[in-house]
């Protein structure tokens, strides 16, 4: 399933993964949670830019 704004979504899944990455210089006992959580918009972005139509319980 294509989406008419892909684009924007694409670039707030990476912008939201790399948000949550930074979190890990400012609380670096977190760094194995905010990778998890990263990678999750990471496989969201491509799948969104794939024409993947996203399933919500995809998202882990």
């Amino acid at each position: 399933m294509y989406l008419s704004n892909a684009q924007k979504w694409a670039k707030l899944c990476h912008d939201q993964a790399e948000l949550i990455e930074s979190l890990s210089e400012t609380f670096p006992e977190r760094r194995e949670q905010h990778a998890n959580l990263g990678l999750s918009w990471r496989r969201l972005e491509q799948q969104i830019v794939n024409g993947v139509k996203p399933k919500l319980f995809d998202i882990k």
